[in-house]
């Protein structure tokens, strides 16, 4: 016990010490890890990489106790820490024999397999038992007793409104767009008007008062400490079961494997005539599985009278053949079960329908009237009983659904009788339960069934799957079956759950269960079950027996006479007649076993089907002469002169084993003619023998399955092998010879390694079965390697590998959702490490085995648990022996222990004398004997790899195996009371030491949520502990663990990064940049970033160390200590810790509060809701019953399983978790005023207070109950009275954060936070103003602070932020001490300040996804700062900034030539110097729009006053950059001739400066523009404009507003479609919005008013004529540009499109407020203009257009003969010169009668001319062009030309004569056309 005491010491220190516990080598590759760390070497003062804790060694514990008695006194306490003296016994526990006789094999001599497995299922158990290990299990009360009464903190989060009609609210405000432009800014006015008439919050009393600051902490802390929760774990949820210490439960002894038990009874059978014996077999079938699920149980229930008809052939009947009653086993119950009767008869003349005739024919009524029928029919029935009574025919059979019958008798009083007529008889026994409800056995009324009807059985429908289609069928309601004519009959069963011990039982094996009182009483027997899938159980009994089922025969083939066909099977153990053994199981009325089996004749059927089942008892040793003899027999049913009864017709075998192993399957055998040769049994039928004749040429003609069920023959080939060349070391005779294998002495170690590897090939289900004994070898291999060739060859590395290997497998395979952990634990009770002190197999695990007690794989089945001990096998001399046994002196007989020798070899398990194992001993080399628990740890210390992987991953295994073996063998050897250093060797206590450390490196490093759960269990159990409720106690207790502070900083680094993902948050959703943020402060000097600690965290994280989970209950654990140590022994150790240390432990704190931040109650909801969750990254709530951690929780899973909870457990898991983020909070406060206390004498302080200002900061920022923040505040205030000058001169980035988190808990919904938080807000200020007389740097941050939370925080509420600052008012009006000074005044200032930043970045949230709208805010808010220059410039540059980010460049250079404009103007007053710009003027060939930049207005502030056009950017450099930064950004758009515009303005300044470098840099620009306006002549595309029109009321302002969109070139009309209608359709809905797809003018009456509608047309730059000649290129005519047309088609009657004369077109010319490109991608429309055209106008514009392009493509240089083709072919080819001609025919066939059309027609006929010229002139280009083989094609363009022309000839040449008239008087039609203005 000393020992263990130290292992386990060794154990825990190694957990808690992080394997740093022992060897200064493991010492240095801990520290190394860390080495590495910047944060580490950044915290640590001198050593670098030396550990923040000491690792020390370990105490002796035993040594300890000796040298330092206790000094408690007794009682609890003194008891706890001394161990019982009596703790360890070990007991021989007599194995359980369920059946009278031990199963055994009967044979003498067997093979030593045999011999080891018999031994295993029969020995003793030895069992190790603590007598104390009930006090190890921590009665723990139920969490929710723990959690009673729990107050419900008000959280923030949770009094929000529920998130989506809180997103409804931001819909709402979104669609409140407003037309940015015409809105004012709003006025101090305004702002002071709006603060007078809030309501401030409640003011803190005293809160002004001067008071100690030792009062104020006093005070503060006793506020805190006040009603506080004092059980830390109650609130945390347990870890499961299977996380805490390993609980060792106490598992049964290991039983044989039964599933449900069904007792069936059969108690009668009748028919309505009773001619001749009936026999009948019972056996269970599953239709789904499609197998059968039980071996058959035959029951005769015939009068004596009747049976003495078979007396000739059935001499006395074995009262084992005369049961009536069945106990089956179902392991797998289901719905598809079925109880299948069938019945046999004597074969006689006559197919099955002829013999079954009189039984449907007669009626038990009619006996008297049909008396000499029914006596004919008996006598036959003799004759054919005395003639071929050993010959049975298939007669009927019926089936019973099994769970009907329980599902049914369930509701049924007892005894009640059940009449079963056709299938389920006539009460409704067809109610079944549906599949997927449980199906027990086990507690149903027993029920009597009455079968009426059976079904005459067809002789070509025998087999099993002619059966599982009837069965199927049954289970229909229009069953086939029912309407066959069934056999009246009265079959009475009795069927029950079957009672526990049922007396006069018999097993399988026909073995007598206990009890057993008489031998002459009609026996139950059980039924051997097939179980419907695997089931991993292992061999507790021995067991083997062999099952024959022959399933076809087809002899179609065969020539001669063969068709009443038997087949004989006969078990041979050799080829004479006389070997047949008599180990063929009876039926029913004959002998016990016989010699043969004869299967039932369909009669003349030449390819029968059978049904039958041989039974065979195998022997346990088999030799290659054992066979199965299949012998086929034509039966004469007719008895004729010189015929004889049974004609051989054929022969067959299977060999039973074939290269040593158990054949069994299916077989599809050939048949031969011939009586077989001489040696036929060692050779399979399938060699052609020579000289034999065989049916149909040698082919399998018949198939039979034979089924094995072994507890000797493991029928997996990788293990058989295993065991043989095992076995066959025994013999140590060389070559070995393993079947057909011969493996000589110098390959055999090579080919044992290749097989012990080969075993993780072996399937599961054998290995489990027959695990005991592979463990057992493979323990013997390690601990006395074999001697091959002179050598002893070392396997033991090779057995370790495999035993981890076949250890994980297990765990992997066998039903991973069970408890695998509890189940395992069996099998160290119930396993005995067998062997003595210097013996060869001291410890092997002898029946131990890794297997699952109770594995449920199944949720109504129980596994069995057991394997048995292999007893140990000692090759000592027995004085040797009993000098080692002492005085224990064990009675060998029965015990555990067995003293045995090797037969032949050292090696082995064969028992012997002891004079034997002498005489070996000294002729061969004695390998060196090992104890089974020093090379277990010496072979895991040395493993490596995978070997290493998979030992570690079931290490608790190996060490109970290994503490289980130093159990015995201290036992044994009387060194239990030794002291410890003489109990085991040096070199033992080396490895246990090296495998201690490096397995507890191991977990921690990858298992470390092991380690933690631990730790974890061993702390929740002391809070609960009620011997530990004292406070005084539990600070004893939780000094223990001190230590674990230390080592939790010290894995910082390691640990999971609570804090990253709040912040990506953060950062995400922030729309505001922090430049933007401090421009609406009013400031365009921005200070450094901040900077959050989980930045410092995450660059030193070594990724992947620890998961969440594991994380977060180590962190647990840290706080429970600190929550309960005594605060002087706390302070006692802050102040021996370096600031490094300090400063680590701060981090953790930190790390702490973002750990238990509480998630509010909506996510509890959300998990609730069947969401997909991410355990990994998301805490665990609540309590055990609810949320749990398991295994399998850190992946995406569907989380259905254990979801479903009332509102009032979401409720409950909500306060829970709401009370434990206050209480560890609060525990945080506590240890922060602990270090505040520590560290304010000492000269760090100012480094350390910074991380302690920093930790409560971030604790503001998360989400915190009320209860939480005031406490939190209150400490604030106090750490500002007590240091002022750590906050204003040396933390002043954490000011500015305190700003931040004060006025984002200003903005609270909840009044006492406010109330708080302004109080902090305003004490702040106030002390800033003491300090320093005024507080610019707090009004400075204050200010960037509110634009940053507006910009950031989602659920910012403006009502409730002003409630604050008129709180904040308040305290200044009412503050007396400081009225006289200007201190009220800036307050108030800076209040309205505030609350004016508020209303305008309030707006810029709102639309923070609109870009466009956006981009308008921010338009307005800094068109609002027209008067304050400075601000103006930042808004512009931000806007540029938003432009270059969309890839905006043109918007964003002209963002920047206003800015320079601006700078310009003011510069202009400041300083008079010519070649400067004068103004924004100079700027208008770069953009008209710059003239707004003018500062012209009367109140334009002067640049002079103080803080005015300060910024770095007013002065000369500042526009110079300006300017570069505009040219690069045209340059970016392409726009190289505004670039050179820009450089105008700059080249001035240079030269001016003479700068030649730069007028170099800038010429060489200027070169690269002008080079590529060059280039890039033809291939410019600049942007495509977009009219959209917004209408609906859900647009709010925008409703009716019309703006054309600047998109990139290039854009599709579908493609802004689709962006707008998405975005719209998010935030409205998409069915809510619809995009109009005509561009008619919208009338709005005619649209729905609950829908938004957007209408987008494609719109071109307009130009008038005269606008033309100064837009000449590209850049001309897509610059500058405030017009725009479209135009629309339609027809009088309403239709878009009509005939040529009657299609109308409208030209609508829009005009904007500015000129394109400006500062927004989009502009309002403020004109518009609609000119339609008649129908010939539109004729005379399409001539026109057509002329145009033939030009073009005519005097295109270079020519372009392609695309001149192409407008010929449209022009004149024959399929469209329809087109012209028919514009002529219809518009100049005749003279219009409407003189005002005259001119009309007359500038067409003119086009027309001009039309026809062009082609002319296009056919000659075209002509010149071509080359030889386009010769023809213009031909066909010149004919087609000229019948065009031809047909134009006399409609162009007619003349209006009216027009040519001398001039009278001018009309006053100056244009014909309707003109209509819209403005």
């Amino acid at each position: 016990m000393g020992y263990l005491s130290v292992l386990y010491s060794n154990a825990i220190c190694a957990v808690l010490l992080f394997s740093r516990t022992v060897a200064a080598e493991v010492r240095k590759q801990i520290a190394g890890q860390y080495g590495g760390s910047p944060q580490l070497l950044k915290n640590l003062s001198v050593g670098g990489n030396i550990p923040l804790t000491e690792a020390v060694e370990p105490v002796d514990f035993e040594e300890y106790l000796i040298t330092h008695p206790p000094l408690i006194e007794s009682g609890p306490l003194r008891d706890l820490i001394e161990f019982p003296p009596d703790d360890i016994e070990v007991l021989y526990t007599p194995r359980e024999c369920r059946t009278l006789g031990q199963a055994v094999p009967e044979e003498g001599e067997n093979d030593p397999h045999v011999r080891d497995c018999v031994r295993s299922y029969t020995e003793d158990w030895a069992v190790v038992n603590r007598k104390y290990d009930a006090s190890l299990d921590f009665h723990l009360t139920s969490q929710k007793e723990r959690q009673r009464g729990l107050p419900k903190q008000v959280f923030e989060s949770d009094e929000l409104p529920d998130h989506s009609s809180y997103q409804d609210d931001q819909d709402d405000l979104k669609r409140r767009s407003m037309s940015i432009d015409d809105t004012p800014r709003g006025s101090w006015a305004c702002s002071i008007f709006d603060l007078k008439n809030s309501q401030p919050d409640a003011l803190l009393p005293h809160l002004l008062d001067r008071v100690p600051n030792e009062e104020i902490d006093h005070h503060n802390e006793d506020q805190r400490k006040s009603n506080r929760h004092r059980e830390l774990f109650a609130l945390h949820p347990a870890l499961d079961e299977e996380e805490p210490i390993e609980r060792h439960c106490v598992p049964d002894v290991p039983k044989e494997h039964f599933g449900q038990r069904l007792l069936v009874k059969c108690l009668s059978l009748k028919f309505e005539i009773e001619i001749e014996p009936i026999f009948a077999s019972l056996a269970l079938y599953d239709v789904k599985e499609k197998k059968k699920i039980s071996e058959n149980f035959y029951f005769d229930l015939n009068s004596e009278q009747t049976k003495f008809m078979l007396r000739p052939h059935i001499p006395s009947a074995a009262i084992s053949t005369l049961a009536r009653s069945a106990v089956f086993s179902i392991t797998y119950p289901s719905q598809d079960v079925f109880l299948v009767i069938k019945l046999e008869k004597v074969l006689q003349q006559g197919d099955i329908g002829e013999c079954a005739e009189p039984y449907m024919v007669f009626k038990e009524s009619d006996a008297a009237k049909n008396k000499e029928k029914l006596e004919k029919l008996r006598s036959q029935s003799e004759q054919f009983c005395q003639r071929l009574g050993r010959y049975r025919m298939p007669f009927a059979w019926t089936a019973i659904h099994l769970m009907n019958i329980v599902n049914s008798a369930g509701s049924l009083e007892r005894d009640t009788e059940l009449e079963m007529g056709l299938i389920v008889g006539r009460r409704s026994l067809e109610r079944t339960t549906s599949g997927d409800e449980s199906c027990s056995l086990t507690s149903f009324r027993p029920a009597t069934l009455t079968v009426t009807n059976f079904f005459k059985q067809e002789g070509d429908r025998l087999s099993d799957e002619d059966l599982y289609k009837f069965l199927a069928d049954m289970r229909r309601p229009s069953s086939v079956l029912r309407r066959l004519r069934p056999i009246t009959a009265q079959l009475k069963i009795d069927i029950s759950p079957a009672p526990e011990n049922p007396h006069y039982c018999l097993t399988p094996d026909l073995l007598q269960v206990k009890p057993y009182p008489d031998s002459r009483v009609r026996p139950t027997k059980e039924i051997l079950e097939f179980p419907a899938r695997d089931i991993y159980v292992p061999n507790t009994t021995y067991r083997n027996l062999l099952h024959v089922n022959p399933q076809s025969l087809n002899f179609a083939n065969r020539q001669g006479s063969a068709r009443n066909i038997t087949v004989k099977v006969q078990f041979m153990n050799g080829e004479d007649p006389s070997n047949a053994m008599p180990v063929i199981f009876g039926k029913s009325s004959c002998a016990e076993y016989s010699k043969e089996a004869y299967t039932a004749v369909v009669y003349h059927n030449r390819s029968p089907d059978f049904h039958d089942e041989v039974k065979i008892k195998l022997p346990a040793s088999l030799t290659d002469h054992h066979h199965i003899l299949f012998t086929f027999y034509h039966v004469s049913c007719q008895q004729k002169q010189n015929t004889p009864l049974e004609t051989p017709v054929g022969y067959t075998w299977i060999p039973m084993l074939q290269n040593g192993r158990l054949r069994t399957g299916h077989f599809c055998l050939p048949v031969s003619l011939e009586k077989p040769p001489q040696s036929y049994s060692v050779l399979s039928p399938d060699v052609p023998l020579p000289g034999m004749k065989w049916v149909d040429n040698h082919r399998g003609v018949f198939n039979v399955e034979v089924v094995a069920a072994s507890a000797i023959h493991t029928q997996d080939q990788y293990l058989d092998k295993f065991f043989a060349l095992v076995h066959a070391l025994d013999e140590h005779m060389f070559p070995v010879r393993i079947g057909d294998m011969r493996i000589m002495e110098n390959n055999l170690e090579a080919e044992l390694k290749a097989d012990i590897a080969a075993l993780n090939s072996s399937q599961l289900e054998p290995v489990v079965r027959f695990l005991h004994l592979l463990l057992d070898k493979l323990v013997l291999l390690m601990v006395r390697p074999p001697v091959i060739a002179g050598q002893i060859v070392n396997l033991g590395q090779a057995s370790f590998e495999v035993m981890a290997s076949i250890v994980n497998r297990l765990h992997k395979y066998l039903d991973t959702s069970q408890d695998m952990h509890g189940s395992l634990h069996w099998c160290m009770r119930w396993m005995s490490p067998g062997g003595l002190g210097g013996s060869v197999h001291y410890a092997t695990m002898a029946r131990s085995a890794v297997r699952p007690s109770s594995l449920n794989l199944n949720r109504s089945r129980s596994l069995s648990n057991s394997n048995p001990d292999i007893s140990g096998t000692p090759t000592s001399p027995d004085d040797e022996v009993r000098s080692i046994i002492g005085s224990k002196g064990l009675d060998r007989s029965n015990s555990w222990v067995h003293t045995m020798g090797c037969k032949s070899a050292p090696w082995g398990t064969s028992p012997g004398s002891s004079s034997d194992a002498k005489q070996v001993i000294l002729t061969i080399p004695t390998p060196k004997f090992k104890l089974f628990h020093e090379e277990l740890a010496l072979q895991w210390v040395v493993s490596s790899g995978s070997v290493r992987e998979g030992a570690l991953q079931q290490a608790w295994f190996f060490f109970e195996l290994m503490v289980k073996s130093i159990i015995h063998h201290l036992y044994f050897t009387d060194r239990l009371q030794s002291p410890r250093k003489n109990r085991f060797p040096e070199r033992f206590m080396d490895d246990i030491t090296a495998l201690v450390s490096t397995i507890a490196g191991d977990i921690v490093s990858r298992f470390q949520k092991k380690v933690i759960s631990v730790v974890h269990n061993l702390l929740s159990s002391h809070d609960s502990d009620p011997r530990y409720a004292d406070p005084e106690v539990k600070a004893r207790v939780a000094l223990l663990y001190l230590p674990l502070i230390g080592i939790v900083m010290e894995t910082l680094p390691q640990l999971y990064d609570f804090t990253g993902t709040e912040e990506q948050e953060a950062e995400g959703n922030s729309m505001i940049s922090q430049t933007v943020a401090m421009a609406i402060a009013g400031t365009s000097n921005p200070s450094p970033s901040l900077k959050s600690i989980h930045l410092v965290l995450q660059a030193t994280r070594q990724h992947g160390s620890f998961s969440a989970e594991s994380s977060r209950s180590l962190l647990i654990c840290l706080l429970w200590v600190l929550k309960n140590a005594d605060e002087m022994v706390l302070q006692k150790w802050f102040t021996d810790l370096s600031v490094s240390q300090l400063s680590r432990l701060l981090d953790l704190l930190y790390l702490c509060v973002s750990c238990f931040e509480y998630k509010g109650k909506k996510a509890f909801e959300r998990m609730n809701s069947g969401c997909l969750i991410f355990f990994g990254t998301c805490s665990a709530f609540g309590s055990q019953e609810n949320l749990r951690w398991r295994k399998d929780m850190t992946h995406w899973r569907q989380t259905s399983e254990k979801m479903d909870k009332t509102r009032a457990e979401l409720e409950h898991e909500a306060i829970i978790d709401g009370n434990l983020a206050t209480e560890a909070n609060l525990i945080i406060l506590d240890t922060l005023e602990i270090i505040v206390q520590t560290v304010s004498v000492t000269e760090s302080k100012e480094s350390i207070l910074g991380g302690v200002l920093k930790v409560l900061l971030h604790s503001m920022a998360c989400n915190q109950s009320a209860l939480y923040l005031q406490h939190c505040f209150a400490t604030q205030r106090a750490l500002v009275s007590k240091f002022p000058e750590l906050l204003f001169e040396e933390e002043t980035e954490q000011c500015a954060d305190l700003c931040l988190r004060l006025l984002r808990n200003c903005s609270s919904s909840i009044s006492t936070i406010r109330a708080h938080a302004s109080a902090s807000l305003y004490l702040l200020m106030r002390q800033n103003f003491e300090i320093g007389n005024n507080f610019a740097r707090v009004k400075m941050q204050v200010t960037m602070s509110l634009s940053s939370l507006v910009g950031t925080s989602q659920n910012f509420n403006e009502e409730f932020l002003r409630r604050s600052l008129k709180t904040i008012l308040t305290y200044a009006e009412e503050d007396l001490e400081l009225r006289e000074t200007t201190f009220p005044d800036q307050v108030q200032d800076l209040v309205f300040n505030l609350h004016m930043i508020l209303s305008d970045t309030v707006k810029m949230k709102e639309h923070q996804e609109d870009p466009e709208m956006l981009i308008d805010l921010m338009y307005r808010i800094a068109k609002g700062y027209q008067t304050s220059p400075d601000l103006r410039l930042t808004w512009l540059q931000n806007m540029a900034g938003k432009h270059s980010e969309r890839n905006n460049h043109a918007e964003a250079a002209q963002c920047l030539v206003h800015s320079a404009a601006l700078v310009a103007e003011y510069l202009s007053m400041l300083e008079d110097r010519k070649y400067l710009p004068v103004g924004c003027v100079t700027f208008q060939n770069i953009s008209s729009n710059v003239l707004e930049e003018s500062a012209v207005s009367d109140d334009v502030v002067s640049p002079d006053e103080e803080g005015i056009c300060s910024g770095k950017y007013f002065t000369e450099a500042g526009l110079v950059g300006l300017l570069e930064q505009a040219a690069a950004s045209f340059s970016m758009a392409g726009l190289y001739e505004a670039v050179n515009e820009v450089y105008k303005v700059l080249i001035p300044v240079h030269e001016a400066n003479r700068d030649a470098k730069k007028l170099a840099t800038i010429h060489g620009k200027l070169q690269e523009a002008f080079g590529k306006i060059v280039h890039q002549n033809g291939k410019r595309m600049f942007g495509t404009y977009f009219r959209v029109g917004f209408y609906g009321s859900k647009f709010g302002d925008l409703d009716e507003q019309e703006f054309v969109y600047k998109e990139p070139a290039i854009t599709k009309l579908a493609e802004i479609s689709h962006r707008l209608e998405s975005f719209y359709g998010e935030r409205f809905g998409e069915d809510q919005v619809e995009v109009i797809k005509d561009s008619n003018p919208v009338d709005k009456c005619k649209l729905d008013p609950n829908k938004a509608f957007i209408q987008i047309t494609y719109v071109e730059p307009y130009f008038d004529t005269y606008e033309m000649k100064d837009r000449i290129t590209y850049f001309d005519k897509n610059y500058n540009l405030r017009r725009f047309v479209y135009c629309t088609p339609f027809t009088l009657d309403g239709r878009a499109h009509g005939d040529l004369h009657e299609q109308f077109k409208r030209k609508t010319n829009l005009t904007t407020s500015h000129a394109f490109p400006y500062i927004k991608t989009r502009i309002n429309i403020i004109h518009k203009e609609e000119i339609i055209s008649t129908p010939i106008e539109v004729a005379i514009e399409d001539m026109q257009k057509k002329t145009q392009e033939l030009a073009f493509a005519t005097h295109q240089d270079p020519s372009d003969a392609k695309m001149l083709q192409m407008v010929l072919q449209g022009s004149v080819g024959t399929t469209v010169n329809q087109g012209p001609l028919e514009v002529a025919q219809v518009f100049l066939s005749e003279i219009p009668s409407d003189p005002k059309l005259y001119r009309h027609h007359n500038k067409l006929r003119l086009c027309f001319k001009d039309f026809t010229k062009r082609c002319e002139d296009a056919l000659r280009k075209n002509k010149s062009l071509i080359g030889p083989d386009q010769k023809e094609y213009q031909r066909e363009l010149e004919r087609n030309y000229h019948r065009l022309k031809e047909a134009l000839q006399p409609l162009i040449n007619r003349k209006i004569p009216q027009l040519y008239k001398p001039v009278l008087q001018v009309n006053s039609h100056s244009r014909m056309s309707l003109r209509k203005l819209d403005v």
